[in-house]
């Protein structure tokens, strides 16, 4: 496997990316036994890229591996494998009463990915429960589950209190927090869409996901690709491990979702991610995506990704927004997307805390609210 990276994101690469095997295991050995390897970094890197069950299970017959470092990994899978459980467990709790209450909703990201996608449930983490519902009930679903011990995070609370129409022009999603067990809590991320950055350039609601009944697989990989590809560009070797197994697991219908993928105008950052599977985990594709993959020079693009991988650096915003115009066929395309981003920075609405207090500042101030808040930037860097 060719890597430009140091030993510990190459070992990770090399642990992370096949089922284990008799092969597996014997090379991993051999590399451990030609390379010097910083054993704190590794553990720290594996806990960055969300790999930490995959390295566990890949570590597990190697006799080189120190018995203090697979201990700590057997430690942090008993305790990824138990909270999985546990907000498996609260999500269907939330589940059916949304179906009680006839509240459409989608399960998405960790919950859906640790449950349908991934061989077993504790390979893959869950941080917030993703959940996307219609515009139309998100007033209802935040007074449903609020007797459920589910509040409004703080932050979220001066558009959703403000005039009616803010928080659908302004927000995407809003958390909901409940505690639970001492410091533990759950944590909903309650979305009304998913953005491809900005809603101006595209989103994807709910409306999307029940338009065309049985592509369920499909819409997740798209929303995979939102989320990782180009909010994030691949920015974490548990987002390629995510794709692969979305798509590894199903039997996808490929001409559906390049369709989709290239009506969204994903197409250039989904074969990233699909050349990323290929070289780690030997992905299979029809030879009609192979063919078109060869038109776009994916090896440059990946290189800029996995130098990032060492560095355990995730893309600005702005970064990410001229990743994606770049990508993109046409000038007139690349200026949609600068114009929406430009615009979006100067007419957008903020809160801003002085003194304990929040205040909402509404778009409609234009000019001012960039103003403000590049003040307020320079306050805070004093």
């Amino acid at each position: 496997m060719k890597t430009r990276q140091s030993t510990e994101i190459n070992l990770l690469l090399r642990a992370c990316s096949a089922e284990p095997s008799a092969s597996k295991t014997a090379g991993l050995e051999l590399f451990l036994e030609q390379h010097s390897l910083d054993w704190d970094r590794l553990l720290k890197l594996a806990h960055y890229h969300r790999v930490i069950p995959l390295l566990y299970r890949a570590f597990r017959e190697v006799p080189s591996v120190p018995d203090t470092f697979l201990s700590t990994l057997r430690q942090e899978c008993v305790l990824i494998t138990t909270d999985n459980l546990i907000k498996l467990r609260e999500y269907h709790r939330v589940a059916a009463i949304l179906d009680g209450q006839k509240i459409d909703h989608v399960a998405f990201k960790g919950v859906y990915l640790a449950e349908h996608s991934y061989p077993e449930r504790g390979l893959r983490s869950i941080g917030d429960m993703d959940i996307l519902v219609d515009a139309k009930d998100l007033y209802k679903t935040i007074g449903v589950l609020a007797p459920e011990g589910y509040r409004v995070g703080d932050k979220y609370k001066p558009y959703l209190y403000h005039s009616a129409g803010v928080i659908w022009n302004e927000l995407h999603e809003i958390s909901l927090i409940k505690p639970y067990f001492n410091t533990g809590r759950f944590d909903i991320d309650l979305h009304w869409r998913v953005d491809c950055l900005l809603k101006e350039i595209g989103a994807f609601e709910l409306s999307d996901f029940r338009s065309s009944p049985g592509f369920i697989v499909e819409k997740q990989v798209i929303l995979l690709v939102l989320h990782h590809g180009v909010t994030n560009s691949w920015g974490r070797i548990g987002y390629i491990n995510d794709l692969y197994f979305s798509l590894s697991q199903a039997d996808v219908n490929w001409d559906w979702l390049l369709k989709k993928i290239n009506q969204c105008q994903l197409k250039v950052t989904f074969f990233e991610g699909l050349q990323w599977c290929q070289q780690l985990w030997k992905l299979a594709l029809p030879a009609s995506v192979q063919e078109q993959m060869q038109g776009y020079n994916l090896t440059m693009l990946n290189e800029a990704q996995e130098k990032r991988w060492d560095k355990q650096s995730i893309p600005s915003f702005r970064r990410a927004t001229v990743n994606f115009a770049n990508k993109q066929p046409t000038s007139a395309d690349r200026v949609k997307i600068y114009g929406c981003y430009v615009h979006s920075f100067i007419f957008r609405s903020s809160v801003i805390n002085l003194h304990r207090r929040q205040f909402y500042i509404p778009k409609e101030w234009g000019f001012a609210t960039a103003i403000i808040r590049v003040f307020l930037a320079l306050i805070r860097t004093q």
